[in-house]
């Protein structure tokens, strides 16, 4: 029945039975079987027709040729379904990485099915190919994670390892291996591609919701083979041997640095120090933990097991206030966000929490915005209607010393770069640089031009790419968070009206020249658009956050009323949501 019932949860994850009833699921699940393939063994072929579907159950594959060549499937994902659904040949060839184990379905005795059960046909393939796209590019929780040090000649810390793993084995079903646990190097020791030892490995692996394998670096043969067997690998950097190990080396040309990521221990020494850490790592992700606070190892264990929420968060001018209340809501409720991406004037409350700020103190710098002599109206609108220089001192005065690369959570903020007419993501570099960039929106303040002469402007309507970014944090499910702000209403007088007081009335524009290198206002506008904007459907949760009627995204004097009403209104939602 407990088999059944893990079967039927692995069926569902595929987007042609995700909507199927109880008993349609059941008459597919009639159709499956088990198949264990070794490592090394090929699932699929590239130009070969898929006669079968094949879900991984538990093991790890990876796309070696073709169009999906270096994509990795592991658990709960199916193999070449486009390709068995639209009956065409496979795009890659798939080979297991390590002995796996296939939930199987032949194509014939799914037709079998469909004629025992028509509706099944409308309900699978009307179904087939939504969410192939986003379910691609979604990071997907590990069945076996590697932990193991960085750094040249680097050992694993016991009391930083121990700290880790009583925060996993709190979080879920963990089961832990070592090297001792197939006898090291001692005569008579199991290997990890040892038949009857995967075997073994393979049987209990269904039974936790993890296994963690630790190398602490005194077998390099032990670690390597770890590095080739694991779905996501994690090297803890301590001290201040900073170069890149053999074994680093080995995991980014056998699994890409998309596979890895780094985690500094604090260890007292300040984040200026921890950055030598990251330019020889261009991993998924870089976090900066302290070890001894239980709350943040505990957040680091959440993010590493995919549990929690992935808060997207989007806004734009104070409304950024209202979401400083939601995240101060998810955090008063018990369930703090796990990772966190952001967009425009968001990146502030979201970027300052992710770096170990906590939102109480962030506080402290809205109440600095909303000084009025802050924004000052620039002599000439060129660029912007305010001069960035006051504000610039404030942000970075405020944010000093805060790197997104080193955040105590994962995080990633998002711009519009008008240079290339794309989002820009930053996922390192100093916080204040992104935050900047979406304070308000485009035109209000001059563009942001950082050393790479890249033109950024504030991101807000980036969902589309802000969920992608998000998505690629961890695989907690992502709760979507943006500002509700009211539609204006009628006008109260015509255009000719209000064009004719002398306070609205249209000033020509003076040109300074005929070449002019300065960006001017109007080409800012011009290249900003809200085309990407979209129905956010791509998120399971989303909540609209209150804006008052009346507050238009420079009113910073009103932060603390959006802060306050947003706080009431998701606290309200989050228990409505744990009450059903």
């Amino acid at each position: 029945m407990e088999q059944a019932s893990r079967t039927l949860r692995f069926l569902q994850g595929v987007p042609a039975f995700a909507g199927l009833s109880g008993a349609e699921l059941e008459r597919v699940y009639a159709c499956t079987s088990l198949r264990v393939v070794g490592r090394g063994e090929i699932v699929a072929m590239a130009g070969d027709p898929v006669d079968d579907l094949a879900i991984v159950a538990s093991g790890r594959l990876k796309a070696r040729e073709g169009g999906a060549s270096g994509h990795e499937t592991g658990q709960g994902d199916a193999v070449e379904a486009q390709a068995f659904f639209g009956r065409g040949p496979a795009s890659s060839t798939h080979e297991a990485l390590r002995e796996t184990v296939l939930l199987s379905i032949a194509w014939d005795d799914l037709v079998a099915g469909y004629a025992a059960t028509p509706s099944l046909i409308g309900s699978c393939f009307s179904r087939a190919f939504n969410g192939h796209a986003a379910a691609a590019n979604r990071l997907k929780a590990s069945s076996r994670l590697l932990v193991c040090p960085a750094g040249a000649n680097a050992r694993l810390d016991k009391a930083t390892l121990d700290a880790l793993l009583l925060a996993l084995e709190e979080t879920a079903e963990v089961r832990v291996l070592r090297q001792e646990t197939f006898g090291g190097s001692l005569p008579g020791a199991l290997a990890f591609d040892d038949p009857a030892m995967a075997h073994w490995l393979q049987e209990q692996e269904l039974k936790f919701d993890v296994t963690v394998v630790i190398a602490d670096g005194s077998d390099h043969a032990f670690a390597a083979d770890a590095v080739c067997e694991a779905d996501e690998i994690v090297f803890l950097g301590q001290g201040g041997a900073t170069e890149l190990s053999d074994l680093e080396r080995h995991a980014i040309e056998r699994r890409g640095p998309e596979r890895c990521s780094l985690v500094v221990a604090s260890d007292g020494i300040e984040v200026r120090k921890a950055a030598e850490w990251l330019p020889p790592r261009p991993y998924r992700t870089s976090l900066f933990i302290d070890f001894s606070v239980p709350r943040a190892t505990a957040q680091l264990a959440s993010a590493l097991l995919g549990r929690g929420n992935t808060i997207a968060v989007t806004s734009t001018g104070v409304y950024a206030a209202a979401i400083l209340g939601a995240l101060q809501a998810f955090e008063a409720s018990g369930a703090p966000a796990t990772a966190l991406a952001a967009a425009g004037s968001a990146v502030l409350p979201a970027g300052m929490l992710a770096c170990g700020v906590t939102l109480a103190d962030a506080e402290d710098l809205f109440r600095e915005l909303a000084n009025p002599l802050l924004w000052k109206r620039a002599g000439r609108a060129e660029v912007g209607l305010y001069e960035a220089l006051a504000v610039d001192a404030v942000l970075g005065s405020a944010l000093a010393g805060l790197d997104i690369a080193l955040a105590s959570r994962p995080f990633a903020a998002l711009s519009l770069s008008l240079s290339k007419d794309a989002p820009s993501v930053h996922c390192g570099g100093g916080l204040h640089a992104a935050v900047r960039a979406g304070i308000l929106p485009p035109g209000l303040l001059p563009p942001l031009i950082p050393e790479d002469g890249a033109i950024l402007v504030s991101g807000e309507c980036e969902t589309e790419a802000l969920l992608e970014a998000a998505e690629r944090l961890s695989s907690a499910p992502p709760v979507f968070l943006h500002p509700a702000a009211p539609g204006l209403g009628a006008s109260p007088m015509s255009y000719r009206q209000a064009v004719g007081g002398s306070q609205f009335r249209l000033a020509p524009f003076q040109s300074p020249g005929p070449i002019d290198k300065r960006l001017r206002i109007e080409s800012v506008l011009g290249a900003y658009q809200s085309r990407r904007r979209r129905p956010v459907d791509g998120a399971p949760v989303t909540y609209a956050v209150p804006v008052a009627e009346g507050i238009s995204p420079t009113d910073w004097g009103e932060w603390a009323r959006l802060r306050d009403a947003a706080f009431d209104s998701m606290s309200a939602e989050i228990e409505k949501t744990r009450a059903t």
